[in-house]
């Protein structure tokens, strides 16, 4: 969706042969300036039409939307937790990193993204699942996972947990620290 094709973007950028920046600052700018243009051109405007989207089997319908995020962590857009975000983040089921479950959520626009970011709107959350199954009828959709992003064509997609890894985190830290 919008996240990614702006992603997308700014990465096609820096691989030009021109690319002359390596300061923080102006790749920052940069990638506000891709985000910044599409709140005018909404290029992922109707994703959702190109979209069949099912939650442990179940098919869902998607209400209009620029972007669909799935996530298995906490946070997501350089350190938005959209999950627990507005009104909608107390009532929504418990987020946690080890319970199989992956969060799906929409994004109405590059707009939107940026009212998560100022935390001034929630995402609207489709649910929790443990399969995901995304099949695409358009081409071209742009795509990103972990920040590598890429023009998807028409295919499924299946997503889901295949194996656990032990992680240290914070807790983890101050509970040994402690000892």
């Amino acid at each position: 969706g919008v996240d990614a094709l702006v992603t997308l973007r700014f990465h096609q950028a820096r691989q030009s042969p021109f690319y002359l920046f390596n300061s923080r600052l102006i790749n920052k700018l940069i990638y506000f300036g891709y985000g910044t243009k599409d709140v005018l051109e909404h290029c992922c405007e109707k994703l959702d039409e190109s979209l069949v989207l099912h939650m442990d089997g179940n098919k869902v319908e998607l209400p209009p939307l620029e972007a669909l995020v799935v996530l298995n962590i906490p946070s997501w857009g350089a350190g938005v937790r959209p999950w627990t975000m507005g009104t909608g983040g107390k009532a929504a089921a418990t987020q946690k990193m080890d319970d199989g479950c992956l969060e799906v959520m929409c994004i109405s626009s590059s707009f939107h993204i940026c009212q998560l970011q100022m935390g001034l709107s929630e995402p609207t959350r489709l649910g929790q699942c443990r399969n995901l199954q995304i099949t695409l009828s358009g081409s071209g959709v742009p795509m990103q996972v972990d920040g590598e992003p890429w023009e998807q064509q028409a295919g499924t997609i299946s997503i889901s947990h295949s194996h656990t890894a032990t992680m240290l985190t914070t807790a983890d830290v101050a509970a040994a620290a402690s000892l």
